[in-house]
């Protein structure tokens, strides 16, 4: 089985958005903003009420806090998709619209594209993640093949022929980024 494809600035985004949403780091770091900033601005607000001797501190603050605490995943998920997206346009810009081909052996895959070949044993794939667009080949490294779903004819096949070399298969159809 032979699949011939190229990838695109989208197909970069959504995997590096895909393996953000799965990091505990970028999970954690999301998490702790959304609950300290409203903390720091209760804080700040608090403060400000005791110097001055007045509720106008902490009402603003205490609004600003709970407006934070509310529209934070919104903004979170704008900048993180923003940084991702200049993040592909800088480091991936000589890879966008290449032609890459992957080849299913017996007991191995062979990925070529326009700077290199690799021959990968079926040992090393680790899991084939399947979301609503793509496919990601995760290889024991934390490295991954990148093949979306519009270049695959037979999608069961290839699943098989994925799953037979040893990769655990992953439902992710309703993942979606947030």
């Amino acid at each position: 089985m032979t699949i011939n494809y190229q990838l695109t600035n989208s197909d970069f985004l959504e995997y590096q958005l895909y393996t953000s949403s799965k990091s505990e780091t970028h999970k954690k770091r999301r998490r702790n903003s959304r609950i300290l900033i409203p903390i720091l601005f209760l804080l700040y607000g608090f403060y400000l009420t005791k110097r001055n001797e007045n509720y106008i501190g902490i009402l603003v603050f205490g609004i600003t806090a709970i407006l934070w605490f509310a529209f934070y995943p919104l903004y979170s998920k704008w900048r993180y998709e923003r940084h991702f997206k200049k993040h592909v346009e800088e480091n991936y810009k000589n890879r966008i619209n290449k032609p890459v081909e992957i080849d299913f052996d017996e007991n191995s895959v062979n990925a070529k594209d326009f700077t290199s070949e690799s021959r990968i044993n079926g040992t090393e794939l680790k899991e084939l993640i399947e979301t609503q667009n793509h496919f990601f080949i995760k290889l024991t490294t934390d490295l991954s093949l990148i093949v979306p779903k519009h270049s695959i004819e037979n999608k069961a096949e290839f699943k098989k022929r994925v799953t037979e070399l040893g990769a655990e298969y992953i439902d992710e159809l309703n993942w979606k980024w947030k």
